[in-house]
């Protein structure tokens, strides 16, 4: 049995593959950046009472916040305390979405969750990548980054009354609370990436669309079209910002005249299909 997992800061989703058949499962991120190595632990244990009776051979994780040796040490150390008899692999989630975009082909990966990480793929590794700062400084393009463009505008009054008016009935909070969301709170990432709900629902609003198309401009010049790659290779996209706004995101491209070849929301799917061969 290969026990595969995507993870991201809000969500993992995982898949047992047994002689050609797959079932999933779903957890919260284990981002080690955000999730401590209890919390960690305690999904484990779920994934392993999911599984039930046999022996998984091999555990493939791909994980946000895992690029550092560092980090994918800490993550392998965790696993192997629960999956002790497995051959266990770690790699970050920019390898896993390159793989599910790309196969064994070269393009450039661009991840667009909660957070955002791009780089280029040699069909095996990634050889060169932006810089990624997290969604305080970057993340230019993610769920988190739309969110607190959102909030921001919102606070500062630069919407429309509509706007404001349709927020403060859905979601019943003031500055305060908001705030205290932010930098009191943990997962204060996903709390931002929460509004990307709003932002799809009011996306023809011309505020709105702004937003959304300013943060994917962001994206596009701090990192896409920094890639040497860019002229002769395509870009991949996957994650549920890229996927539920991708009219939008097509559309910046297209003005950079940067080439795309696939938006995909989940790259599982994929990954089953390339670790059932």
């Amino acid at each position: 049995m290969i026990l595969l997992a995507d993870s991201g800061s809000t969500k993992t989703e995982w898949a047992l593959i047994n002689k050609g058949e797959s079932r999933k499962f779903h957890s919260a991120g284990m981002n080690p950046y955000f999730a401590s190595d209890d919390d960690i632990r305690k999904i484990l244990n779920d994934v392993k009472n999911w599984i039930g009776e046999g022996v998984v051979n091999k555990v493939v994780f791909y994980g946000s916040g895992c690029n550092s040796t560092e980090k994918g040490s800490e993550m392998q150390r965790l696993f192997k305390e629960i999956f002790e008899e497995s051959d266990i692999e770690v790699h970050s989630d920019l390898i896993g979405a390159a793989v599910s975009l790309f196969g064994n082909k070269t393009g450039i990966a661009v991840i667009l969750g909660t957070g955002a990480n791009s780089g280029y793929f040699d069909g095996k590794e990634i050889t060169f990548k932006t810089e990624s700062l997290g969604f305080v400084l970057g993340d230019e393009g993610s769920g988190a980054y739309l969110g607190k463009e959102l909030i921001r505008e919102l606070l500062y009054e630069n919407l429309s009354k509509e706007i404001q008016n349709d927020f403060a009935a859905e979601y019943k909070i003031g500055k305060v609370e908001i705030l205290e969301n932010i930098y009191k709170k943990p997962y204060a990432n996903r709390f931002l990436a929460g509004f990307t709900v709003f932002l799809k629902k009011h996306e023809t609003n011309p505020d709105i669309k702004k937003i959304i198309s300013n943060s994917f401009e962001s994206l596009v010049k701090n990192h896409l079209i920094k890639y040497p790659q860019k002229e002769n290779c395509e870009f991949g996209f996957v994650g549920s910002i890229a996927w539920h706004f991708k009219d939008e995101l097509i559309e910046v491209c297209k003005k950079h005249n940067l080439k795309i070849q696939t938006i995909i929301g989940k790259p599982m799917d994929n990954l089953i299909k390339y670790y059932s061969k």
